[in-house]
């Protein structure tokens, strides 16, 4: 019986996580979408892919897809090699296959195809809600700002609380 060290789990752990998003982005790739691969396992980060925001009005760049125990999951983030922000989304893939299976007796390779449809159709749905709510809060800022106040919109890192007063 061969012993297996605790590195080389993790060493297959990562390997199949970059797999399966280099997967991913063929997929996007495949539905028009811009994806970039940062799944380089000598650089200081966890593998992930970068799906860009087809949206030029949005506050963000795109989101970050990346390996999370044994799910796959997304979050918004500024630029590609910046960190991400916000709340994380799962991409339920293995849950979904198994509810494609359970459907009406659907095969696994029809399976794998609607969720080829469904991961691209979860992703741009993403950046279509995240851009009407964008607009609905713009719209919202306007009308509760209509006594003639200035309302600027800002993009980036806040820096000011690094800023000292040396009078």
């Amino acid at each position: 019986m061969k012993h297996r060290s605790f590195g080389d789990f993790v060493d297959k752990k990562k390997r199949d996580s970059i797999r399966q998003l280099r997967i991913i982005k063929k997929i996007l790739e495949k539905h028009g979408m811009r994806v970039d691969s940062f799944l380089d396992t000598n650089e200081m980060h966890d593998p992930y892919v970068f799906c860009y925001n087809p949206n030029r009005d949005s506050g963000f760049d795109g989101i970050r897809i990346y390996k999370v125990g044994s799910n796959l999951a997304f979050r918004i983030q500024k630029e590609s090699k910046t960190h991400p922000y916000g709340a994380a989304y799962t991409l339920p893939i293995e849950s979904m296959f198994n509810d494609f299976l359970s459907d009406d007796g659907t095969d696994e390779a029809k399976a794998g195809k609607k969720i080829i449809e469904a991961v691209n159709k979860e992703v741009k749905k993403f950046f279509e809600r995240s851009l009407e709510a964008e607009r609905d809060d713009r719209k919202q800022g306007i009308e509760n700002n209509a006594g003639g106040s200035v309302l600027v919109r800002t993009t980036g890192t806040d820096y000011s609380s690094l800023i000292y007063n040396k009078g």
